[in-house]
C-alpha cells in the first residue's frame, strides 16, 4: 500500500536502505547507541515490523530500538547525517501505518515505557514509547488518571500528538490539554524541554500538530482524582429497536452534565464482554454504555446510569463498578486486536437527525465487515479551550462518527473500503466540518490541511516547523512542509 501526500515533501520516497547502509549506520552508532539495531536479517525482525493493521506490510531497512533519550538523540543524529527521515514508532496503532517505514528507518520507542506519579503535584510523567495501559496502570495504583483514549494498547505519543479523543475527556478535555511539560529530541539532535512558558510557540504546536516538530521522550501530564473503580451501565438492542434507541440517544444526549460520558456502538457481532449474557454473544446490536466520570458511589450517578439504561426498548440492560484501568480500559482489546485488516472513517456530527440515523442503521443491518460504528460523545470540557488556543480543531462538535470495520481476506478490501466511503458520502448531509488527524486513512492525506484547521492554522505550524525542522527530517507523518517567516510589518 502506497501512500501519497499532496502536502510537498512528505510525498518523497524515504531513502532505501541497503546492506552497506546498514553497516555504516551500525558503526555510526556504536558506543552511542544503547539499544537493539534491528535489521532484515535479526530474528526479531518480522515481530518488531508488524503494527495494529494488517493491511500495512512495510519492511523497514533498520528498525532502532531505543531505551532511553540519549538513544533517541543518536537515532535522529544518524537518520539526518545519512539523509533517511524516519518513521517514529510508539504503539503503531495508527491505520494508515505510519509508524513503520517501507524500506528505510524506523525509530521505536518501545523501550521508553517507564512511569513515575506525583502524587503530591498529581503529575504524571511518561516514556516517549508508553501505552495507554501502561500509565493507566501506574496511575490507578494512586486513585489518579490521565484522560485518553480508549484502547489499552494505543501508544500515548500518537494519541496525545494528535489530540487525545478518549472516555474522560468530557469531563477533563483531550489528553494534549493536560501537558505540563515535554522533554523533546529535535531534528538537529539538541534535547530540549517545551511548556507553556518554555517554546511556548512549540507548546502550542505539540498539542494537536502531531510528530512534525521532533520526537518526544518524557511527557509530564496534569492526573485527577479518580477510581480506581467506574460505574458503567450498558443497553443492547435488537436490530428493528436500533433505529428508535438512537432517536432517544440523540434526544438525551445534548442534555447531560460532563459527569457522564455516554457512547454507542453499532456492532456487527457482540462479543463476549463480562455484561453480555450467552445468548447474545455473536449477534448483531447496539450497544449504549455509560460511563460515569465521578466516584463510583455517587448515589448521583447511579440514579443517572439507571436512567440512561432505560432508554428505548433495551433486550439487555446492566449496571455495575468495574475496575477502569484493568477492566473499561480494555473492553474492546481483544474485539480489536493486532493482527485484523482495519480500515476506518470518522466524521464530527452536526447532527444527528432521523434521516441521518435511517440511513446509518440501514447500512449497519446489512454490513458485512466486523468491527462497528461508533457514536462518541464529546462536548464538555472539549469545547472549554478556545479553537485557537492549542493546534487541535473542532472542538466545537458534541458527538463524533467513527467507522471502525475490521476483516481478513485481503479480497474483500476495495469492496468493504467502497461501501465504507460511500457510506460517510451519504451521510455529509448531517456531518460536519474538518477531521480528526489520528483517524486520517492512506486515501485521505488530500486532507492534511483540513485536519490541521484550515490554511491559516497550518500555515502558523509551517512557521513553527520552519523554526524547529527546517529541512522537514520529520516528514513520514501527516506532515507540516517548512513555511517561511511572515514578512515583517512595514
Amino acid at each position: 500500500m502506497t501512500l501519497t501526500s499532496s502536502a510537498g515533501a512528505a510525498a518523497v520516497a524515504p531513502a532505501t536502505l541497503d546492506e552497506q547502509l546498514r553497516r555504516r549506520i551500525t558503526g555510526q552508532l556504536a558506543g552511542k547507541f544503547r539499544g537493539e539495531i534491528i535489521g532484515p536479517d535479526h530474528d526479531r525482525y518480522s515481530r518488531a515490523r508488524q503494527v495494529w493493521n494488517a493491511m500495512i506490510d512495510r519492511k523497514p531497512g533498520l528498525i532502532l530500538r531505543c531505551t532511553n533519550t540519549e538513544d533517541v538523540v543518536a537515532a535522529v543524529n544518524v537518520a539526518r547525517a545519512n539523509g533517511l527521515p524516519p518513521a517514529v514508532r510508539c504503539g503503531g496503532h495508527n491505520v494508515a501505518g505510519k509508524s513503520m517505514s517501507d524500506g528505510g528507518l524506523t525509530i521505536d520507542l518501545s523501550g521508553l515505557r517507564e512511569v513515575t506519579v506525583d502524587t503530591e503535584r498529581k503529575l504524571v510523567h511518561a516514556g516517549g514509547g508508553c501505552l495507554l495501559g501502561t500509565v493507566d496502570a501506574a496511575t490507578a495504583q494512586h486513585g489518579l488518571i490521565v484522560p485518553a483514549g480508549i484502547m489499552s494498547e494505543t501508544g500515548v505519543a500518537g494519541l496525545a500528538l494528535g489530540g487525545g479523543i478518549g472516555w474522560f475527556s468530557r469531563k477533563h478535555g483531550l489528553t494534549c490539554d493536560q501537558f505540563v511539560s515535554l522533554e523533546l529530541v529535535l531534528a538537529s539532535g539538541e534535547v530540549i524541554e517545551v511548556s507553556a512558558d518554555e517554546h511556548p510557540d512549540l507548546f502550542w504546536a505539540l498539542k494537536g500538530g502531531g510528530g512534525n516538530f521532533g520526537i518526544v521522550t518524557r511527557f509530564t501530564f496534569r492526573a485527577y482524582d479518580f477510581g480506581p473503580m467506574m460505574r458503567i451501565g450498558v443497553s443492547l438492542y435488537l436490530p428493528e429497536d436500533a433505529a428508535a434507541a438512537l432517536r432517544g440517544y440523540a434526544s438525551v444526549v445534548p442534555t447531560l452534565p460532563r459527569t457522564v460520558g455516554w457512547h454507542a456502538a453499532l456492532k456487527h457481532d457482540m462479543p463476549a464482554l463480562p455484561f453480555v449474557p450467552p445468548d447474545f454473544v455473536g449477534k448483531r446490536l447496539v450497544m449504549f454504555i455509560s460511563m460515569w466520570l465521578g466516584d463510583a458511589d455517587d448515589p448521583a450517578g447511579a440514579e443517572l446510569i439507571e436512567r440512561l439504561c432505560d432508554v428505548g426498548q433495551p433486550c439487555v440492560k446492566a449496571m455495575t463498578v468495574m475496575p477502569f484501568a484493568a477492566g473499561v480500559q480494555r473492553v474492546i482489546d481483544e474485539e480489536f486486536e493486532d493482527g485484523h485488516r482495519y480500515y476506518t472513517k470518522e466524521a464530527h456530527v452536526a447532527n444527528l437527525a432521523d434521516e441521518a440515523i435511517d440511513t446509518l442503521v440501514d447500512f449497519w443491518k446489512d454490513m458485512p465487515m466486523e468491527g462497528e460504528v461508533e457514536i462518541i460523545g464529546l462536548g464538555g470540557a472539549v469545547g472549554d479551550v478556545p479553537e485557537g488556543a492549542t493546534a487541535f480543531s473542532n472542538r466545537g462538535y458534541l458527538l463524533w462518527l467513527n467507522f471502525a470495520m475490521r476483516w481478513d481476506d485481503p479480497a474483500n478490501d476495495a469492496g468493504y473500503i467502497d461501501r465504507t466511503r460511500k457510506i460517510v458520502t451519504d451521510l455529509k448531509p448531517w456531518t460536519g466540518q474538518g477531521i480528526y488527524v489520528n483517524m486520517l486513512n492512506f486515501d485521505e492525506m488530500d486532507r492534511v490541511v483540513e485536519a490541521f484547521g484550515g490554511p491559516e492554522k497550518y500555515a502558523r505550524l509551517g512557521r513553527i516547523k520552519a523554526q524547529y525542522d527546517p529541512e522537514n527530517l520529520f516528514r513520514m507523518n501527516y506532515n507540516v512542509t517548512p513555511a517561511p517567516a511572515e514578512p515583517a510589518a512595514r
